[in-house]
């Protein structure tokens, strides 16, 4: 992916702010990959001003806890992933849908942080540890777990769905009160 200074995301985004042209327009005259991109940029300008723009050189490491709470909120369904960028200055959008697809895919787990580089050759001894630990259970065993960890994830994506339920019920009561006063 092609990193652009700050200034030429800056031009782009007054010249839309000006309405000199939209998405489309400006990403077909300046040669961009997609209209996306644009909008991007101008949605973290609006958002975040002129730090929005700025080139993250460094990579960001989120800590376990809240990659689990920026997902949990993507999931009730209360934020989408831009608001949930914008709030949470993140630059990209595209790492939140990585963190719930993770989520989706591996539960929990997707969301720990992994070990990076490439493995010590000494750890030979701690290997046959886990392969012990494996023999312990069964293939039935090993289904049964992960079939109750589904079962387990499922409620609580159900228990879940009808807080936020009974959140928007309540809502709607109180409205239709407000109203009938």
């Amino acid at each position: 992916m092609k990193k652009y200074s700050t200034e030429f995301k800056m031009k782009i985004v007054q010249e839309y702010l000006n309405k000199e042209g939209g998405y489309k327009y400006l990403t077909d005259k300046y040669g961009l990959s997609d209209h996306s991109v644009v909008r991007r940029w101008v949605n973290s300008y609006k958002t975040q001003g002129y730090e929005g723009l700025k080139i993250s050189r460094k990579n960001n490491s989120y800590s376990f806890e809240f990659k689990k709470n920026v997902v949990k909120l993507y999931l009730t369904g209360e934020m989408s992933y831009q608001e949930l960028s914008n709030q949470f200055k993140i630059n990209n959008p595209a790492i939140i849908t990585r963190w719930v697809i993770d989520f989706r895919n591996q539960g929990l787990d997707g969301l720990r942080p992994k070990k990076r580089g490439r493995p010590s050759s000494m750890t030979k001894d701690k290997n046959k540890n886990k392969e012990q630990v494996k023999k312990e259970y069964s293939k039935k065993e090993i289904d049964e777990i992960a079939e109750l960890k589904d079962k387990l994830y499922w409620a609580q994506m159900e228990i879940d769905f009808l807080k936020k339920k009974m959140e928007l019920e309540d809502e709607e009561d109180q409205k239709m009160k407000e109203w009938l006063e």
